[in-house]
């Protein structure tokens, strides 16, 4: 947060922020959702923090007390010498407390203090980086890199992002995404990496990527064609062949099946539009179907699936679906 609205914050806060202030800072408030975060950050510190208490002081009493004691006590009193290193070092050991605590602070409160930070809210959204790499962001998800990216290519990813990266053999693209490390030269790939889930897991399209764990052994390079699934509880990989493009449809906008049985058909199309999709009969799950679809709506590709598998489908409500019928044909 700029030092001029930590002061007007800090203001509000105590009740002696102007109206010129207090409008200044809902302004610079609704700039930005992340100024939205810092300020409520530091309101929680602030309600966390308790007030000091006020003690009532008797001055008069307490001048008659220090007046006696120097009536009883004539004699020149020495004075006490402090040595000067002991009262550095207490100086040291706050600063340095002080420090630890802002640290501290800003870790748990602006983990991405100083970066440039791109969000993609409930839509998808494509980045052009500083060295012309290119980052499609899908739903829910955030980018972020410092300032000086063309001298150490690092970024910071919480959620599912598609990488398209220039080549450079002299500054590695590094992607920090939960407790895994991906590492490339010049590639493309798809890289999921929520902090609610289990696991990150890594597409690879073109070039060689190196995947590892932040800490431990567990680290697996990746060609064209092959997956990976790094399990944050057990802190290991585990690779495999992708015979499935639709890992990322979020960013072709193209959806392919061929045979595939209808639940894991559903299981792409909720992912694809967000939305559940229910079998009122278990039977209906072995049904197989093929058909693609390209940046297609979701009405469109129901009506298909209604037709070719001999299915009712049902909407219960703007996020749920109920598919009903007999089997398939």
């Amino acid at each position: 947060m700029d030092s001029k609205y930590w002061d007007i914050a800090a203001k509000q806060l105590h009740g002696k922020a102007t109206p010129a202030e207090q409008e200044a800072l809902r302004q610079w408030l609704a700039q930005d959702p992340a100024h939205a975060e810092q300020f409520q950050a530091q309101q929680r510190l602030w309600e966390l923090t308790p007030p000091a208490p006020l003690v009532e002081v008797d001055t008069a009493a307490a001048w008659q007390k220090v007046k006696g004691r120097l009536r009883a006590q004539p004699e020149k009193l020495e004075p006490k010498v402090i040595p000067m290193f002991s009262t550095l070092l207490r100086v040291a050991a706050s600063v340095v407390l002080l420090i630890g605590l802002a640290w501290i602070f800003q870790l748990y409160f602006f983990p991405y203090y100083g970066m440039q930070v791109v969000r993609s809210g409930n839509g998808t959204i494509a980045v052009v980086l500083p060295d012309s790499s290119r980052v499609w962001l899908n739903r829910n998800s955030l980018l972020a890199y410092h300032p000086d990216f063309d001298q150490e290519r690092v970024v910071q990813l919480e959620g599912e992002a598609f990488f398209d990266v220039q080549r450079n053999p002299e500054r590695p693209f590094i992607i920090q995404a939960e407790a895994a490390k991906t590492e490339v030269l010049g590639t493309s790939f798809n890289l999921r990496a929520y902090p609610a889930a289990q696991t990150v897991e890594l597409t690879v399209v073109t070039g060689k990527v190196a995947f590892a764990a932040t800490e431990g052994t567990a680290q697996a390079v990746l060609t064209p064609g092959f997956g990976a699934v790094f399990q944050k509880q057990s802190n290991s990989i585990v690779t495999y062949a992708v015979a499935d493009a639709n890992v990322w449809a979020w960013k072709t906008g193209k959806l392919q099946f061929h045979g595939k049985p209808l639940k894991e058909v559903l299981a792409d199309l909720e992912e694809y539009y967000d939305v559940k999709l229910q079998l009122q009969r278990p039977e209906l799950a072995a049904c197989r179907f093929t058909g693609s679809f390209e940046e297609a709506a979701l009405e469109e590709v129901l009506q298909v699936l209604e037709a070719s598998l001999q299915v009712n489908i049902t909407k219960q409500n703007e996020q749920t679906y109920t598919l009903t019928g007999e089997g398939c044909r």
